[in-house]
């Protein structure tokens, strides 16, 4: 069973164990989040829409240069796995460590609209949870 979530103009489909938890997040400007109740980590959702102008025609080549960009301001390092795919939905995705915690970074396009999807869980803690979100981050979808 799956549940499916509408953020701004950015609809996502997850597997049940994965709710929203956005609300229950203590920061002042919380993007969409999604756990799972006996998980360890979170994946959060930022998106930039498209509304009038010339078509960026985002390619795959922006996105990882987003991604690199991300990873550098966060002082991340390189991508010890990378993903990416170059159909209707264009990703860009890497996996890092830090002395404490799992990131995986994913820029995703249809060409005109953004999104940055982030995963973060403690180093050595993730477990299955990375194919999970990559399931998720593959249905992404632009609406």
């Amino acid at each position: 069973m799956k549940n499916q979530y509408t953020y701004g103009n950015l609809i996502v489909t997850a597997p049940t164990p994965w709710k929203d938890i956005t609300e229950s997040v203590k920061e002042a400007e919380v993007p969409f989040t999604l756990a799972k109740d006996d998980g360890t980590g979170a994946l959060q959702f930022s998106a930039a829409k498209y509304v009038s102008g010339k078509h960026p025609n985002v390619t795959l080549q922006d996105l990882d240069e987003l991604r690199n960009d991300f990873a550098g301001k966060k002082e991340l390092g390189s991508a010890f796995d990378e993903l990416h795919s170059d159909g209707n939905l264009r990703v860009s995705g890497g996996s890092y460590r830090t002395t404490e915690d799992y990131v995986r970074v994913w820029y995703c396009s249809d060409g005109n609209n953004v999104a940055l999807i982030t995963y973060l869980t403690g180093r050595g803690k993730e477990g299955n949870e990375p194919d999970d979100c990559d399931a998720i981050v593959a249905a992404v979808r632009f609406g």
